[in-house]
C-alpha cells in the first residue's frame, strides 16, 4: 500500500483515472480462481503500482520501455538515448481488418530503428513465432533527393499475451544504398514508411498484404547526433592482406566501420571477408567491461571504390566517451588521445 500510494503521490493521477485502473484490475481478478480478500486487493494494488511506475517511467524519459528492454536498459540508459527518441503515435486500419501502429523511433547517424505494432482482426492469434515486418522506406534529406538502403529486418520483441492479436516489432534500416557507399547520414531528414507485408518464414508465406493501400508515415527525424567519429586511417587485415580502417563511429545504440579496400573486393561480401567483423566486433570499456554487437543494421559498399560500411547494433546502450578502443577480426584499435572529428 506505501508503495501504490508513493507511485501516486508522484504520478498524481484524477481520482477518475486512479479509479478507473482500479475498477478494470479488480474485473480482471474476477477471472481468475477465487483467492483471499487480502491477497487479491494485495495483487491488484501491486499491479497497478507496476503499471502506474511504468506510465511515469514513459512520460518522465520520453522512450518506449520496450525500447528500453531490448536493450537492457534503465532509466539512466533512457536519458541517454532520449534525443533520438521520436514519438509518433499514428496508427491506421486497413480494409482487411489489420492495424498497423507506428509508435516511436530511435535513430542515430546510421541506423534507424521502428517500433510498430500490428493489430489482427478478431480472433487473429499473433505469437511471434518466425514472423516478420516490412516497409516500403525512402528517407528525404535535406536537398530532396531519394536515397534508399539494403535493410537487415525487423527483430519480434517479447509477448506479454502470445494468443492475443497483437505483435510488436523493431524494424531497422540505414541510409544508402547497398552499391552506393556515400556517407549519408540519418540525422536531420524525413523518412517515409508504407507498410508491405507481414510474413512467416519459410514456406508458410504472407500472413497480412498491405500492399493494396498506399497509406504512408513520414516521420521527421532529429537534428542531433548522439555519436562520435574518429578517424583512424590504421591497417586492417581481411584474409591475409591489408584495407584500410578510415573511420569508426560509436553511438549509444550502434558502431558503424568504413573501411577501404580495392575495386571489386570480394572480401566485402565474403566468405570469410568482412562477414566475420560481426562476430568479433567489440567495444572495450574504460572500466574493463567489453560490449558486443546484437544484430547487423545494413551493409553499404561501392565496388567501383572499394570504399564500404558496416552497421551494428550494440548489445546494450553504451556511453560512447567510454569506449577507449574497439577490436574487430582480432586487431584492436585503441582511441585514447583521438578526438572525435567535427561532423
Amino acid at each position: 500500500m506505501d508503495k501504490y500510494n508513493r507511485v501516486l503521490d508522484q504520478v498524481k493521477p484524477t481520482p477518475e483515472q486512479e479509479q478507473a485502473m482500479l475498477d478494470r484490475l479488480l474485473r480482471e481478478q474476477k477471472e481468475v480462481k477465487p483467492v483471499s480478500r487480502m491477497k487479491k486487493m494485495t495483487a491488484v494494488l501491486a499491479a497497478a503500482a507496476l503499471l502506474l511506475m511504468a506510465c511515469a517511467f514513459t512520460v518522465a524519459t520520453g522512450v518506449d520501455q520496450r525500447l528500453l528492454a531490448l536493450f537492457r536498459g534503465d532509466e539512466q540508459d533512457a536519458k541517454q538515448i532520449a534525443a533520438g527518441v521520436v514519438s509518433v503515435g499514428e496508427s491506421y486500419t486497413y480494409d482487411n481488418g489489420w492495424t498497423v501502429e507506428v509508435e516511436q523511433v530511435l535513430v542515430d547517424r546510421y541506423s534507424l530503428a521502428v517500433l510498430v505494432d500490428l493489430i489482427g482482426p478478431e480472433g487473429t492469434v499473433l505469437n511471434g513465432e518466425d514472423c516478420f515486418v516490412d516497409f516500403a522506406s525512402e528517407i528525404i534529406p535535406e536537398d530532396g533527393e531519394g536515397v534508399g538502403s539494403y535493410v537487415s529486418g525487423s527483430t519480434v520483441l517479447e509477448d506479454e499475451n502470445p494468443e492475443d492479436n497483437r505483435i510488436s516489432f523493431l524494424w531497422q534500416r540505414g541510409p544508402s544504398t547497398f552499391f552506393e557507399s556515400g556517407t549519408q547520414s540519418l540525422i536531420g531528414c524525413e523518412i517515409s514508411l508504407r507498410p508491405t507485408w507481414l510474413t512467416r518464414g519459410g514456406s508458410r508465406g504472407v500472413i497480412a498484404d498491405f500492399l493494396g493501400d498506399e497509406k504512408s508515415f513520414t516521420i521527421k527525424l532529429p537534428e542531433q547526433d548522439s555519436g562520435r567519429t574518429y578517424r583512424l586511417r590504421q591497417p586492417l587485415m581481411v584474409d591475409e592482406e591489408t584495407m584500410t580502417l578510415e573511420e569508426f563511429y560509436i553511438s549509444p545504440i550502434s558502431a558503424a566501420c568504413f573501411v577501404n579496400g580495392t575495386p571489386n573486393d570480394s572480401r566485402m561480401w565474403g566468405p570469410p571477408g568482412l562477414s566475420g567483423i560481426y562476430e568479433s566486433l567489440v567495444l572495450n570499456m574504460a572500466d574493463g567491461d567489453s560490449v558486443a554487437m546484437s544484430q547487423s543494421v545494413s551493409q553499404t559498399y561501392n565496388p567501383e571504390s572499394g570504399e564500404g560500411r558496416l552497421v551494428f547494433q550494440t548489445e546494450r546502450i553504451i556511453q560512447p566517451e567510454n569506449v577507449v578502443s574497439v577490436t574487430l577480426l582480432g586487431q584492436t584499435f585503441s582511441l585514447n588521445g583521438l578526438q572525435p572529428a567535427a561532423e
